[in-house]
């Protein structure tokens, strides 16, 4: 008898133990899905929705999704859930300046009624539900916030919880509509509760279909700067292009070769040998596949390579950066597994330390 009461006393002893580890589990395992199931961000760069044109720099006074056009998360089953009337546009309040709405308050991309293709970036595909595309109702008020009863569901598609492309295209006819109007893309997530919303203004023209003739290229990006010079990479920034409908990326030239596109007006080129000279020129396209001429030249000359190419330029939050790209943060230097914007090295999965 004795001995059984102490085998139980040992076993009351041990289980404290037990729990806190048993938590510690559980809690890893949370995380886990977590960082799983917050992986997911996406926005629209076609047509340009008002948070991709505000990444861009078209729209001004945006707050700041200028560095995370891709995060406009918020709960799921719209229109029964999701962001409360009044902050459709900015997914709720997290985002308050995309709430802001009048009729001149956004630039507009030019669509006609009918067959239009409307393009996502996923910059961390996930599990879907659906997607879902609404348009304002004939008669709406583009002076006051938008809310439920403003739109219309014209368009969707059941994924069943297929994970879809990082570029994922759909084809849907836009109802007879003209003017100023705003369509709303859902992007609902299967297994968590949460979805994605991008608004899209757009100037309808009732007639034809698809998106009208475009044929004037965007301005010559100006003011092209290298900086952030290591033994193997070179940080170019420049000012923004503008477009009649809307710029929707650059591209950067090494000499005449193309190295690399960048929705942003910053790009980072790796790979470079030490001790050598480059030349960089930038060139700006929109969403008809215009491309304006090349930007002014930049030379830069890549450091010596003392230390081995182990230097990088310092994180920005605003830069652009794509698998392999390095960068330097409190004194450590990091590697983006895939393309990612403003998620901080040490603190995004995203990075890894080298």
């Amino acid at each position: 008898m004795s001995q059984s009461i102490s085998w139980n006393r040992s076993l009351f002893k041990v289980s404290p133990f037990l729990v806190a580890f048993a938590a510690l589990v559980i809690g890893a395992i949370c995380s886990l899905v977590f960082a799983e199931s917050a992986s997911a961000h996406g926005y629209i760069t076609g047509p340009a929705s008002r948070a991709a044109l505000c990444n861009q720099g078209i729209n001004k006074n945006c707050g700041a999704i200028v560095y995370e056009p891709q995060s406009l998360e918020a709960p799921g089953s719209y229109p029964a859930g999701g962001p409360a009337d009044g902050q459709i546009a900015g997914a709720g309040a997290a985002f308050p300046e995309l709430n802001a709405q009048t009729a001149d308050r956004w630039s507009k991309v030019n669509i006609n009624s009918g067959s239009n293709t409307f393009t996502w970036k996923l910059t961390a595909a996930h599990a879907t539900r659906e997607w879902k595309y609404y348009i304002t109702k004939t008669g709406w008020n583009p002076n006051a916030a938008l809310k439920r009863s403003d739109f219309e569901l014209f368009c969707s598609f059941n994924d069943g919880g297929k994970k879809p492309n990082p570029s994922t295209s759909h084809t849907c006819d836009v109802p007879a509509r003209s003017g100023y109007n705003v369509i709303l893309a859902v992007w609902e997530i299967a297994d968590t509760p949460n979805a994605f919303y991008n608004v899209i203004d757009v100037n309808v023209n009732g007639g034809g279909t698809g998106t009208p003739t475009d044929n004037q290229a965007p301005t010559v990006p100006a003011g092209v700067t290298a900086s952030g010079v290591t033994a193997n990479s070179v940080t170019l920034n420049w000012s923004a292009s503008s477009d009649n409908v809307g710029v929707t990326g650059y591209d950067v030239y090494q000499g005449s070769t193309l190295v690399g596109t960048s929705t942003t007006t910053s790009f980072t080129v790796t790979g470079l040998a030490a001790d050598t000279s480059y030349t960089f020129t930038v060139k700006a396209k929109d969403a008809a596949g215009n491309t304006s001429a090349a930007s002014s030249a930049v030379t830069a000359k890549t450091a010596a390579g003392g230390d081995g190419g182990t230097t990088a330029p310092a994180w920005s939050a605003s830069s652009v950066y794509t698998g392999g790209n390095r960068v330097t943060y409190n004194g450590v230097v990091y590697e983006a597994k895939w393309w990612t914007q403003g998620e901080t090295p040490g603190k995004a999965d995203v990075w890894k330390t080298v």
